[in-house]
Protein backbone atom coordinates (compact mmCIF):
# COMPACT_ATOMS: atom_id res chain seq x y z
CA UNK A 1 0.00 0.00 0.00
CA UNK A 2 3.13 2.55 0.62
CA UNK A 3 4.29 1.90 -2.56
CA UNK A 4 1.00 2.97 -4.49
CA UNK A 5 1.13 5.75 -2.10
CA UNK A 6 4.45 7.25 -2.55
CA UNK A 7 5.35 5.56 -6.39
CA UNK A 8 1.64 6.94 -7.77
CA UNK A 9 -0.63 8.54 -6.34
CA UNK A 10 1.35 11.24 -4.34
CA UNK A 11 3.10 12.66 -7.56
CA UNK A 12 -0.82 13.00 -8.67
CA UNK A 13 -1.59 15.02 -6.23
CA UNK A 14 1.64 17.26 -5.99
CA UNK A 15 2.91 17.42 -9.02
CA UNK A 16 -0.54 17.57 -11.22
CA UNK A 17 -3.86 18.94 -11.38
CA UNK A 18 -5.33 15.33 -12.38
CA UNK A 19 -6.82 14.81 -8.53
CA UNK A 20 -7.78 17.73 -6.85
CA UNK A 21 -6.35 16.68 -3.89
CA UNK A 22 -3.92 19.60 -2.32
CA UNK A 23 -2.07 17.31 -0.12
CA UNK A 24 -2.01 14.52 -0.25
CA UNK A 25 -3.31 11.94 2.27
CA UNK A 26 -1.69 10.11 4.82
CA UNK A 27 -1.05 6.18 4.63
CA UNK A 28 -3.18 5.51 7.43
CA UNK A 29 -6.30 7.50 5.12
CA UNK A 30 -5.13 5.82 2.02
CA UNK A 31 -5.21 2.22 3.89
CA UNK A 32 -8.93 3.38 4.96
CA UNK A 33 -10.17 4.02 1.45
CA UNK A 34 -8.35 0.97 0.22
CA UNK A 35 -10.06 -0.60 2.81
CA UNK A 36 -13.70 1.12 1.87
CA UNK A 37 -13.42 0.57 -1.50
CA UNK A 38 -12.82 -3.60 -1.42
CA UNK A 39 -15.72 -3.98 0.72
CA UNK A 40 -18.14 -2.02 -1.45
CA UNK A 41 -17.07 -1.41 -5.17
CA UNK A 42 -13.55 -3.21 -5.41
CA UNK A 43 -10.10 -2.16 -5.78
CA UNK A 44 -7.51 -4.07 -8.63
CA UNK A 45 -3.44 -3.09 -9.03
CA UNK A 46 -1.12 -3.84 -11.84
CA UNK A 47 2.34 -5.37 -10.53
CA UNK A 48 5.64 -6.49 -11.65
CA UNK A 49 8.66 -7.81 -10.46
CA UNK A 50 10.19 -4.34 -10.49
CA UNK A 51 6.78 -2.82 -8.19
CA UNK A 52 3.59 -1.35 -8.73
CA UNK A 53 2.79 -0.02 -12.01
CA UNK A 54 -1.11 1.11 -11.19
CA UNK A 55 -4.35 0.74 -10.31
CA UNK A 56 -8.35 0.98 -10.47
CA UNK A 57 -11.03 1.23 -8.59
CA UNK A 58 -14.19 2.17 -7.87
CA UNK A 59 -16.05 4.18 -5.27
CA UNK A 60 -19.82 5.69 -4.42
CA UNK A 61 -20.87 8.11 -6.99
CA UNK A 62 -23.13 9.79 -4.69
CA UNK A 63 -24.56 8.98 -1.30
CA UNK A 64 -28.09 8.90 -1.95
CA UNK A 65 -29.99 5.57 -1.85
CA UNK A 66 -31.06 5.78 -5.86
CA UNK A 67 -27.28 6.07 -6.92
CA UNK A 68 -26.27 2.61 -5.09
CA UNK A 69 -26.24 0.68 -8.26
CA UNK A 70 -24.00 4.00 -9.95
CA UNK A 71 -20.08 4.05 -9.22
CA UNK A 72 -17.74 6.42 -9.72
CA UNK A 73 -14.27 4.74 -11.22
CA UNK A 74 -10.48 5.97 -11.42
CA UNK A 75 -7.43 4.68 -12.93
CA UNK A 76 -4.01 5.78 -11.64
CA UNK A 77 -0.60 4.51 -13.29
CA UNK A 78 3.14 4.85 -12.66
CA UNK A 79 5.33 6.53 -15.78
CA UNK A 80 6.93 3.26 -16.30
CA UNK A 81 3.45 1.38 -16.66
CA UNK A 82 2.03 3.61 -19.20
CA UNK A 83 1.81 2.80 -22.86
CA UNK A 84 1.32 -0.91 -22.02
CA UNK A 85 -2.44 -1.07 -21.94
CA UNK A 86 -2.52 -1.51 -18.36
CA UNK A 87 -5.39 1.02 -17.55
CA UNK A 88 -7.75 -0.49 -20.22
CA UNK A 89 -6.87 -4.07 -18.82
CA UNK A 90 -7.34 -2.53 -14.86
CA UNK A 91 -10.39 -1.19 -16.35
CA UNK A 92 -11.64 -4.70 -17.39
CA UNK A 93 -11.12 -6.40 -14.39
CA UNK A 94 -12.71 -3.67 -12.52
CA UNK A 95 -16.33 -3.59 -14.85
CA UNK A 96 -16.41 -7.63 -14.03
CA UNK A 97 -16.03 -6.86 -10.75
CA UNK A 98 -18.87 -4.26 -10.84
CA UNK A 99 -21.33 -6.29 -13.03
CA UNK A 100 -20.58 -9.28 -10.53
CA UNK A 101 -21.78 -6.96 -7.89
CA UNK A 102 -24.73 -5.59 -9.68
CA UNK A 103 -23.42 -2.07 -10.61
CA UNK A 104 -25.57 -0.61 -14.08
CA UNK A 105 -23.55 2.39 -14.41
CA UNK A 106 -19.59 3.73 -14.20
CA UNK A 107 -18.80 7.39 -14.27
CA UNK A 108 -15.37 9.05 -14.76
CA UNK A 109 -14.78 12.55 -13.48
CA UNK A 110 -11.59 14.10 -15.66
CA UNK A 111 -9.97 17.01 -15.19
CA UNK A 112 -9.41 19.07 -18.60
CA UNK A 113 -7.63 19.40 -20.20
CA UNK A 114 -6.51 15.76 -20.14
CA UNK A 115 -6.72 14.70 -23.70
CA UNK A 116 -4.81 11.20 -22.72
CA UNK A 117 -7.41 10.62 -19.86
CA UNK A 118 -9.79 11.76 -22.03
CA UNK A 119 -8.70 9.10 -25.14
CA UNK A 120 -8.24 6.14 -22.57
CA UNK A 121 -12.14 6.65 -21.55
CA UNK A 122 -13.21 6.38 -24.81
CA UNK A 123 -11.07 3.39 -26.00
CA UNK A 124 -12.90 1.88 -22.85
CA UNK A 125 -16.40 2.20 -23.98
CA UNK A 126 -17.22 5.85 -21.99
CA UNK A 127 -18.87 8.28 -23.34
CA UNK A 128 -19.11 11.84 -22.74
CA UNK A 129 -22.09 13.28 -21.61
CA UNK A 130 -20.89 16.53 -20.47
CA UNK A 131 -18.78 18.89 -18.74
CA UNK A 132 -18.48 21.54 -15.86
CA UNK A 133 -16.75 24.83 -16.69
CA UNK A 134 -13.60 26.54 -13.58
CA UNK A 135 -15.43 23.97 -10.48
CA UNK A 136 -11.61 23.30 -8.96
CA UNK A 137 -8.67 25.59 -8.41
CA UNK A 138 -5.10 24.29 -7.76
CA UNK A 139 -1.79 25.76 -8.44
CA UNK A 140 -3.61 29.20 -9.32
CA UNK A 141 -5.71 27.75 -11.86
CA UNK A 142 -8.83 27.28 -12.38
CA UNK A 143 -9.94 23.91 -14.04
CA UNK A 144 -12.79 22.10 -15.93
CA UNK A 145 -14.34 18.56 -15.40
CA UNK A 146 -15.15 16.63 -18.40
CA UNK A 147 -18.04 13.67 -17.43
CA UNK A 148 -17.70 10.07 -18.94
CA UNK A 149 -20.50 7.46 -18.48
CA UNK A 150 -20.48 4.02 -19.24
CA UNK A 151 -22.74 1.29 -18.82
CA UNK A 152 -22.60 -2.08 -17.17
CA UNK A 153 -23.53 -4.45 -19.73
CA UNK A 154 -23.87 -8.59 -20.73
CA UNK A 155 -19.89 -8.26 -21.71
CA UNK A 156 -19.02 -7.03 -18.25
CA UNK A 157 -21.12 -10.09 -16.40
CA UNK A 158 -19.19 -12.69 -19.33
CA UNK A 159 -15.82 -11.20 -18.41
CA UNK A 160 -16.28 -11.88 -14.55
CA UNK A 161 -17.62 -15.79 -15.39
CA UNK A 162 -14.72 -18.15 -14.62
CA UNK A 163 -13.69 -21.89 -14.40
CA UNK A 164 -13.38 -22.89 -10.85
CA UNK A 165 -10.86 -25.52 -10.05
CA UNK A 166 -10.77 -28.52 -7.78
CA UNK A 167 -8.55 -25.81 -5.57
CA UNK A 168 -10.46 -23.46 -5.32
CA UNK A 169 -11.81 -24.25 -2.18
CA UNK A 170 -12.70 -20.78 -0.42
CA UNK A 171 -15.18 -20.23 -3.91
CA UNK A 172 -16.31 -23.25 -3.78
CA UNK A 173 -17.36 -23.25 -0.25
CA UNK A 174 -19.06 -19.99 -1.50
CA UNK A 175 -20.73 -22.01 -4.27
CA UNK A 176 -22.13 -24.39 -1.57
CA UNK A 177 -23.67 -21.69 0.32
CA UNK A 178 -25.33 -19.93 -2.44
CA UNK A 179 -26.82 -23.63 -3.92
CA UNK A 180 -28.18 -24.08 -0.10
CA UNK A 181 -29.02 -20.62 0.18
CA UNK A 182 -31.01 -20.58 -2.89
CA UNK A 183 -32.84 -23.91 -3.00
CA UNK A 184 -33.70 -23.62 0.48
CA UNK A 185 -37.36 -22.94 -0.28
CA UNK A 186 -37.70 -26.68 -1.90
CA UNK A 187 -37.15 -28.32 1.23
CA UNK A 188 -40.42 -29.92 2.00
CA UNK A 189 -42.13 -29.46 -1.44
CA UNK A 190 -40.14 -32.13 -3.70
CA UNK A 191 -40.07 -35.97 -3.08
CA UNK A 192 -37.33 -36.96 -3.20
CA UNK A 193 -35.52 -34.33 -2.09
CA UNK A 194 -33.28 -32.05 -3.93
CA UNK A 195 -29.74 -33.65 -4.38
CA UNK A 196 -28.30 -30.56 -2.73
CA UNK A 197 -28.64 -31.67 0.48
CA UNK A 198 -25.88 -34.22 -0.19
CA UNK A 199 -23.55 -31.69 -1.39
CA UNK A 200 -20.29 -30.59 0.27
CA UNK A 201 -17.27 -29.03 -0.70
CA UNK A 202 -15.39 -31.77 -1.92
CA UNK A 203 -17.92 -32.94 -4.21
CA UNK A 204 -18.10 -29.58 -5.83
CA UNK A 205 -14.54 -30.37 -5.81
CA UNK A 206 -15.24 -33.42 -7.43
CA UNK A 207 -17.74 -32.00 -10.16
CA UNK A 208 -14.96 -28.88 -10.71
CA UNK A 209 -12.74 -31.97 -12.06
CA UNK A 210 -15.09 -33.91 -14.13
CA UNK A 211 -17.47 -31.14 -15.17
CA UNK A 212 -17.19 -27.44 -15.98
CA UNK A 213 -18.09 -25.39 -12.51
CA UNK A 214 -18.75 -21.55 -13.52
CA UNK A 215 -18.92 -19.02 -10.77
CA UNK A 216 -19.88 -15.45 -11.22
CA UNK A 217 -17.60 -13.21 -9.35
CA UNK A 218 -15.58 -12.81 -6.07
CA UNK A 219 -17.11 -13.18 -3.75
CA UNK A 220 -19.42 -16.00 -5.64
CA UNK A 221 -22.53 -14.04 -6.69
CA UNK A 222 -23.79 -17.06 -9.17
CA UNK A 223 -22.55 -20.31 -10.89
CA UNK A 224 -23.89 -23.30 -12.74
CA UNK A 225 -22.27 -26.84 -13.52
CA UNK A 226 -21.69 -27.56 -17.44
CA UNK A 227 -21.96 -31.30 -17.73
CA UNK A 228 -20.86 -33.24 -20.92
CA UNK A 229 -23.13 -35.39 -22.37
CA UNK A 230 -22.66 -37.38 -25.37
CA UNK A 231 -25.42 -35.24 -27.40
CA UNK A 232 -26.12 -32.20 -24.78
CA UNK A 233 -24.23 -30.17 -22.50
CA UNK A 234 -26.18 -30.40 -18.97
CA UNK A 235 -26.80 -27.72 -16.79
CA UNK A 236 -27.25 -28.10 -13.04
CA UNK A 237 -27.14 -26.16 -9.80
CA UNK A 238 -27.97 -22.59 -11.36
CA UNK A 239 -27.86 -20.25 -8.29
CA UNK A 240 -27.97 -16.75 -8.40
CA UNK A 241 -28.11 -14.04 -5.34
CA UNK A 242 -31.12 -12.62 -5.04
CA UNK A 243 -30.23 -9.39 -5.39
CA UNK A 244 -28.44 -9.74 -8.89
CA UNK A 245 -32.04 -11.77 -10.42
CA UNK A 246 -33.46 -9.86 -13.24
CA UNK A 247 -30.48 -8.12 -14.26
CA UNK A 248 -29.23 -10.24 -16.94
CA UNK A 249 -26.81 -12.94 -14.90
CA UNK A 250 -29.14 -16.31 -16.05
CA UNK A 251 -28.29 -14.82 -19.89
CA UNK A 252 -24.56 -14.67 -19.17
CA UNK A 253 -24.44 -17.83 -18.00
CA UNK A 254 -26.65 -19.17 -20.83
CA UNK A 255 -24.42 -17.59 -23.32
CA UNK A 256 -21.19 -18.74 -21.64
CA UNK A 257 -22.66 -22.13 -21.82
CA UNK A 258 -23.77 -21.91 -25.54
CA UNK A 259 -19.92 -21.35 -26.28
CA UNK A 260 -18.84 -24.04 -24.27
CA UNK A 261 -21.41 -26.74 -26.00
CA UNK A 262 -19.99 -25.11 -29.73
CA UNK A 263 -16.34 -25.37 -28.31
CA UNK A 264 -17.27 -29.63 -27.67
CA UNK A 265 -19.18 -29.60 -31.17
CA UNK A 266 -22.60 -30.07 -29.05
CA UNK A 267 -25.45 -28.30 -30.44
CA UNK A 268 -28.03 -28.71 -27.25
CA UNK A 269 -28.39 -27.69 -23.85
CA UNK A 270 -29.99 -29.89 -21.45
CA UNK A 271 -31.65 -28.87 -18.17
CA UNK A 272 -34.19 -30.55 -15.74
CA UNK A 273 -36.81 -28.74 -14.04
CA UNK A 274 -38.49 -30.22 -11.00
CA UNK A 275 -42.28 -29.79 -11.08
CA UNK A 276 -44.61 -30.61 -8.39
CA UNK A 277 -47.52 -29.93 -9.39
CA UNK A 278 -48.79 -33.18 -10.85
CA UNK A 279 -47.71 -35.10 -13.82
CA UNK A 280 -44.05 -36.53 -14.21
CA UNK A 281 -41.89 -34.87 -10.79
CA UNK A 282 -39.47 -34.28 -13.64
CA UNK A 283 -39.05 -32.49 -17.21
CA UNK A 284 -36.19 -32.36 -18.95
CA UNK A 285 -36.06 -29.60 -21.27
CA UNK A 286 -33.55 -29.40 -24.09
CA UNK A 287 -32.66 -26.04 -25.92
CA UNK A 288 -30.98 -26.32 -29.46
CA UNK A 289 -27.96 -24.28 -30.35
CA UNK A 290 -28.72 -22.88 -33.76
CA UNK A 291 -26.31 -20.36 -34.20
CA UNK A 292 -24.86 -22.07 -38.17
CA UNK A 293 -25.50 -25.24 -37.19
CA UNK A 294 -26.05 -28.24 -39.91
CA UNK A 295 -27.92 -29.86 -36.74
CA UNK A 296 -30.46 -27.79 -35.86
CA UNK A 297 -34.25 -28.98 -36.48
CA UNK A 298 -35.80 -27.44 -39.28
CA UNK A 299 -38.43 -24.29 -39.13
CA UNK A 300 -36.38 -23.45 -35.54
Amino acid sequence: MQLIFEAIYAPFVQETSVSFETVPPSLETMAERIAGNLASHGYFVAQSDAGILGFAYASPYRPRPAYDRTAEVSVYLAPEGQGRGLAQALYRMLFAHLAARGFHTAVAIVTLPNPQSAQLQERCGFAHVGSLQDVGCKFGQWHGTAIYQRMIGQADLQNALRRLEASDTAALAQVLTLIQTSFAYMTGRIDPPSSMHQLTVSKLAQMAKDSWLLALGDPVTACLVAKPLPHALYLGKIAIVSDLRGRGVLRALMGASETLAQSMSLSRLELQVRIELGGEPTDIWQIWICRDSPQCPSGL
